[in-house]
């Protein structure tokens, strides 16, 4: 039977998040929240200091993905779970494959276990698809097989959100800085395209898994519904006009890329500070295809377009000190 909305979308109920202080975490938070699900949220503090919610709207349980009596009290009575949490930058591949992959095995034992086994949705990556690209892609896959895994046991939908911006993205505000020096860095490689989600969108996925009758049969990848991508030129562009400025793109070839990454894993092994530009990651900056597929998800709309999100983002930044804005 094909998936399909619920015609009076869900139901209030209780649902189980990991990452909920992370980027994308937060603001899935605060969308169930005031959609008046109470939500059980996996923290290594304890409380939601900064969010702006009250104590009696998220139970905040304890631990990590490493910590298995943790994840049973987390999912404990939960109608769903969504596993937000995951590294995008370790020391090496095998903290990568520990926290991505076996945390997920971890979580999706916990719910397994429960008499009345929640609805599990998995936000994974686009990266997955290339999982010998890098131990982040593989860590992603990895998670995705371990999930994949227990559908016999549960119902699974795993998502596989592009590069993801908005608010609170300490990455994405890199290349926006740069933007606002007068330059964009792009790769030299011929045809590149990358697709993009705001997070507001990206919790818009979230919401529409939630509320399906029946999974899908395979991971569903999405995006902001701009057809095949954007080159980085087209991302410069739109970076410029948020800043109301004009970047120059600078072409980075594969050499300069990988001695930025070699120079970046150095400094991660010396600081013990895993940072995401690291020599592993430039096979993943070199692909020249992260467009996602046409979404298959029922209840998906993208609301957020490339100059409506930027501008959204620069906003953010520059209202918090982190950007100096023209607009």
């Amino acid at each position: 039977m094909s998936a399909r909305p619920r015609a009076d979308g869900m139901s209030p109920s209780t649902v189980a998040v990991t990452g909920a202080t992370g980027f994308i975490g937060r603001h899935l938070l605060r969308t169930l929240v005031q959609a008046g699900h109470h939500v059980r949220a996996l923290t290594r503090g304890s409380s939601s200091d900064g969010m702006g919610l009250a104590d009696d709207q998220v139970t905040w349980i304890p631990g990590s993905l490493s910590q298995k009596e943790s994840l049973r009290t987390l999912v404990e009575g939960s109608d769903a779970v969504v596993h937000c949490a995951g590294a995008i930058k370790a020391l090496s591949r095998g903290t990568f494959l520990e926290m991505n992959g076996t945390g997920t095995a971890n979580l999706i034992d916990a719910a397994v276990g429960q008499s009345n086994p929640p609805r599990f949705v998995h936000v994974s990556s686009l990266a997955a698809r290339e999982p010998r690209l890098s131990p982040y892609a593989a860590s992603k896959r990895l998670g995705e097989q371990m999930a994949w895994a227990a559908r016999g046991k549960l119902p699974v939908t795993i998502l596989r959100p592009p590069a993801v911006y908005g608010p609170g993205d300490m990455e994405t505000l890199r290349i926006f800085k740069m933007a606002a020096r007068g330059f964009v860095p792009a790769t030299t490689v011929a045809g590149a395209r990358t697709s993009l989600a705001h997070v507001n969108d990206v919790v818009g996925a979230v919401v529409a898994a939630l509320a399906l009758d029946a999974p899908p049969n395979a991971p569903v990848e999405f995006d902001d519904g701009h057809p095949h991508g954007y080159t980085w030129a087209e991302i410069a562009m739109a970076a410029g006009a948020a800043l109301q400025t004009s970047p120059r793109l600078i072409p980075v070839p594969a050499s300069v890329l990988y001695l930025a990454g070699a120079m970046g894993s150095l400094g991660a092994v010396l600081s013990r500070r895993p940072t995401v530009l690291s020599w592993s990651k430039v096979p993943e900056l070199l692909h020249p295809d992260w467009v996602a597929a046409p979404c298959t998800l029922p209840g998906y709309n993208p609301l957020w377009n490339i100059e409506k999100g930027f501008k959204d983002a620069v906003d953010w930044y520059a209202s918090r000190g982190l950007l100096t804005s023209n607009g």
